[in-house]
């Protein structure tokens, strides 16, 4: 290697330790110059020990083995008892269940430690599942007529289970009560969230196989629907306009300059406003005049698509135009005006 560039004076009291690096170096002949990446040795401060790292991975590795060893013993113990049932393989897998079932708890109670209500069910259970583990033990012993031993033995399922329970207070930060509901609430926030992502990706997907196999039965449905989201629009009438307020009228006229108002017949007063004409049924609706002629013709113009609604027997519609280019826009949401 060539040698490393200058570097910083040692401070005294402080350890150092080498590490390699790498930098540059360019040379040129004749006008032409090449680079290439050249390793070097340096040397950097070296950070103290984190003794309180160490002894947490010493203690985890301590828990870990008392899981192993108390898989193992309680598998033994319990294949043991049930072997006279079960062929020995099976048995001796049965005797595993015991302790993996409150481990499995007790993972499932981590999960949940900022919700205590949702992990009760874990810790309760994970209890049961280990007297029953350690119950299994000391059978196996008392069948032997090694009760001590049996006592014994049904305390590895413990020990193990208390290892874990402490090493995990350990890693657990202790909540407020507000921070724990925050951070509950911005969870159902974002499963909420991801539901209603799922939810409309799987209606997407019915929808577009309905409309590639539906059918003529989908497209009459389809076409039934937009007429009743479009029909309210096209027969509400227009509210009449009101009539312009002159500062002079609304002044205070004497009596005599009032002019005499004839009086209203009764057979004006009860006629009934004007009804709108309602489209006959058997005439086809705007949406799927307007889907059949965009389906020909993307590029359609406003004017042509009204034209077209117009011999399709809706010439007396009101606000005719307004509802065909509404109809035109929800079809085709890339329509620009025309």
């Amino acid at each position: 290697m060539d040698q490393a560039p200058e570097q910083q004076p040692r401070i005294p009291g402080v350890a150092y330790k080498k590490v390699t690096r790498h930098r540059q170096e360019t040379t040129v002949l004749d006008g032409i110059p090449s680079t290439r990446t050249v390793a070097y040795d340096a040397w950097v401060p070296k950070p103290p020990r984190d003794w309180d790292a160490l002894i947490l991975r010493g203690v985890t590795a301590v828990a870990i083995s008392f899981t192993v060893i108390a898989v193992v013993a309680t598998a033994a113990s319990v294949g043991g008892l049930l072997s006279k049932m079960v062929p020995a393989v099976v048995a001796y897998g049965m005797g595993a269940v015991f302790t993996l079932a409150w481990l499995y708890c007790l993972a499932i109670e981590w999960l949940n430690r900022i919700s205590p209500e949702r992990a009760v069910h874990a810790k309760v259970g994970g209890w049961i599942a280990l007297l029953i583990s350690m119950g299994a033990v000391y059978a196996y012993g008392h069948t032997l007529h090694q009760d001590y031993a049996g006592v014994f033995g049904a305390c590895i399922d413990l020990l193990a289970k208390g290892s874990w329970w402490l090493l995990l207070r350990q890693h657990a930060v202790p909540l407020d009560a507000s921070v724990a509901h925050w951070v509950v609430d911005q969870e159902q926030k974002l499963v909420g969230r991801s539901l209603l992502r799922g939810r409309i990706a799987r209606l997407n997907s019915n929808e577009a196989y309905a409309r590639a196999v539906g059918g003529t039965e989908f497209r009459a449905a389809d076409a039934i629907l937009n007429s009743v989201e479009t029909a309210p629009a096209a027969l509400a009438p227009e509210p009449p306009a009101a009539p312009p307020v002159d500062p002079a009228v609304s002044a205070p006229v004497p009596q005599a300059s009032v002019p005499s108002v004839p009086p209203v017949s009764p057979a004006a007063e009860e006629q009934p406003p004007p009804v709108p004409p309602v489209a006959p049924i058997d005439r086809p609706q705007i949406a799927a005049i307007c889907r059949q002629e965009i389906g020909v013709n993307p590029k359609v113009s406003d004017a042509d698509l009204v034209e077209a609604v117009k011999k399709a027997g809706h010439a007396d519609r009101p606000n005719l135009f307004d509802t065909v280019r509404r109809t035109a826009r929800r079809i085709d949401p890339s329509r620009k005006a025309s």
